[in-house]
């Protein structure tokens, strides 16, 4: 079970699962969901996350609103059918989210983690 402090929570029910939400006035609504339901819902969300955090993007455009998960664990493995990397990154509450990274933008991506690595390393004080 995943219980966030917003009354929500989201259980396994048979092949399925249970939504529910507890308002304000004690009242619980329950949602029965399918694995597809849940995968339709995750980006949903994602995508409401994205115009939400856009449109408190501030005037000058100099920063950004992001929001981050911290990551505690990586895995990288190849792709059995095909010419994907699949990256997954873990975070702390045991969340996990996989990437397919085509060879030629993991490549890419190695490229750019190597050169934000080493100009963190040079802008770092001598100890």
């Amino acid at each position: 079970m995943s219980e966030a402090s917003s009354g929500l929570s989201l259980d396994p029910d048979g092949d399925g699962f249970i939504l529910s939400r507890t308002g304000d006035d004690g009242v619980t609504a329950r949602i029965a969901l399918s694995a597809a339901d849940i995968l339709a819902l995750t980006r949903s969300a994602l995508a409401l996350r994205e115009t939400s955090l856009a449109q408190r993007q501030p005037a000058s455009g100099d920063v950004e609103a992001v929001l981050a998960t911290p990551v505690e664990k990586i895995a990288l493995h190849r792709e059995m059918l095909g010419d994907n990397l699949l990256l997954t990154l873990l975070s702390p509450d045991g969340n996990r989210l996989a990437f397919a990274l085509p060879s030629a933008l993991a490549a890419e991506l190695a490229e750019r983690l190597a050169g934000a690595l080493a100009e963190q390393a040079a802008a770092l004080p001598p100890q």
